[in-house]
């Protein structure tokens, strides 16, 4: 009985390796088999850092892993990059409440030294005017004690030879003295107006130099804006920089390659990473020319990769090469 059941058995085992021998047969005879098969493509896309360098502290794939469009793959040390930012952005900080203090200072100064210069001018004006008016004055009174003390000259010579009365020519002496004191209160005047004068000219002299002072101010704050859009420039270069020390995925596919490791020092547009897109990945296939028979663009296939056990890949045959396998 147990003779029997192993001898079933062993049938059985036989007919089976017989079955798969067959279906290997006819599998071989209706495809086109092969194991010289490489995953190759034509776009490799190598990504470093862009115009930095220096130590990498992270790097966050390895080979064969999938990655998305903008995923981080490596960080380099970025704390000096860091630093010269922030010492740029103190830097425009000071700047920006330096400009606000000459703009206070500006809008307190501007008004009244403007008011004062107006003034000073109309204060200069209206002396001249009455130094004209006193001058003017003082010409007409001296020409009138020239008259009077020709008049008195001759009432004096009437007096004497009695032509006159005593009493005539006294009252003409008493007009030339009062002709003649009037003529000094214009003089003094005349020079009281002359000093005030100079204090009038020396103040708008000041008040002009409070309108220097103004436009001193205002270029200064014109100065101050262009060396703040000069570091708001810098300061945008430096904040780039800082981005550049992140490595993003420019697509999304697999990396094919690693290059480097954390603690490297790697200089600026050093590859780091060789990345693949999917889309851009084909399978080339050495067929000895005995295997090329029915082959054809178009023909289905079917794909296994050593790197990747257990999955199946589907495709269709795009071109057939005018080079055979011994060629290779």
């Amino acid at each position: 009985m147990k003779k029997r059941i192993v001898l079933i058995v062993l049938l059985a085992l036989l007919l089976m390796v017989l079955a798969w021998g067959a279906w290997m047969i006819k599998h071989h005879m209706e495809y086109a088999i092969t194991n010289a098969v490489f995953v190759d493509t034509e776009n490799i896309v190598n990504v470093g850092f862009q115009r930095v360098g220096g130590r990498i502290v992270r790097m966050n794939k390895k080979e064969g892993d999938w990655v998305k469009k903008g995923e981080l793959l490596a960080e380099l040390d970025s704390k000096n990059y860091k630093l010269s930012l922030s010492s740029l952005e103190k830097k425009a900080e000071a700047l920006e409440k330096y400009k606000e203090t000459l703009e206070v200072k500006l809008s307190r100064i501007e008004p009244q030294s403007i008011l004062s210069v107006e003034k000073a001018r109309d204060r200069v004006e209206e002396v001249e005017k009455s130094m004209e008016a006193v001058r003017e004055e003082l010409e007409a009174l001296k020409a009138q004690i020239e008259q009077l003390k020709r008049d008195r000259d001759r009432f004096w010579r009437l007096y004497k030879e009695r032509a006159v009365a005593k009493h005539d020519f006294e009252e003409l002496d008493t007009k030339l003295k009062v002709a003649e004191r009037k003529k000094k209160a214009l003089e003094r005047k005349l020079e009281a107006l002359i000093l005030s004068k100079r204090i009038a000219l020396k103040e708008l002299e000041m008040a002009r130099e409070d309108v220097k002072k103004v436009k001193e101010v205002e270029k200064g704050i014109e100065e101050t804006e262009k060396e703040l859009l000069s570091l708001k420039e810098r300061i945008k270069e430096a904040k780039l920089l800082v981005s550049y020390c992140a490595l993003k995925s420019p697509i999304t596919g697999r990396v094919a390659k690693k290059y480097r490791s954390v603690g490297d020092v790697v200089a600026p547009g050093e590859p780091i990473y060789a990345l693949v897109d999917p889309k851009d990945i084909f399978i080339l296939v050495l067929l000895e020319e005995t295997k090329l028979k029915g082959v054809e663009p178009g023909c289905p296939a079917k794909i296994r990769i050593d790197a990747l056990p257990g999955e199946e890949f589907e495709g269709v045959v795009e071109s057939i090469l005018p080079t055979s396998a011994a060629k290779f």
